[in-house]
């Protein structure tokens, strides 16, 4: 044993570690989110603008209205019926149609919720998208107070940009 440690072994020189391998990062994700507005061509081109420079993948979600309280009772009257599931359904397809056209990669969604808000920023948060965009029909000043800005809410509740597009008031009475 003595004579082992009396030898030398040469000492490898190590230098520098190899470089960690780099992986890319993820491809972008925008979120295009509607509490029941259909979306016009000014929300789906501010849509293309936030996606086309990295050619993000784009969700279009639409949450249809439960309403009530949560403390009252179920009531089936209160959740929304088959034909407000259909044209949920036909707003969220025709977006996607059209953005599959311009050559996205394109997936849809359709939530109920009481607060819509709330819903599109869990979304958000859970899959990690980079921006929200969302059709912010014209409503009287006092609509505003009582229901609340839909895009300071969802930016409240998830610090993700939302991106708040001008639309036309709809012509049907009880709708944004």
């Amino acid at each position: 044993m003595a004579a082992a440690a009396e030898r030398k072994l040469p000492r490898k020189l190590r230098g520098a570690a190899p470089a960690a391998p780099r992986f890319p990062d993820p491809p972008r994700r925008v979120l295009l989110a509607s509490t029941g507005v259909p979306f016009t061509r000014e929300v789906i081109a501010r849509t293309v603008e936030l996606a086309a420079p990295e050619h993000a993948k784009i969700t279009v979600l639409s949450i249809a209205r439960v309403y009530g309280t949560s403390l009252g009772f179920p009531h089936p009257g209160l959740k929304p019926n088959r034909i407000e599931l259909e044209q949920q359904k036909k707003i969220v397809h025709d977006a996607a149609k059209i953005l599959r056209r311009k050559g996205f990669e394109v997936r849809v969604g359709l939530s109920k919720a009481r607060n819509a808000p709330k819903m599109i920023a869990k979304w958000a948060s859970a899959r990690r998208f980079h921006a929200i965009v969302v059709p912010d029909p014209e409503r009287p000043s006092w609509r505003r107070v009582v229901e609340g800005d839909l895009a300071n809410e969802i930016q409240r509740r998830c610090g993700i940009p939302v991106h708040a597009v001008p639309v036309p008031r709809t012509g049907r009475p009880g709708l944004p």
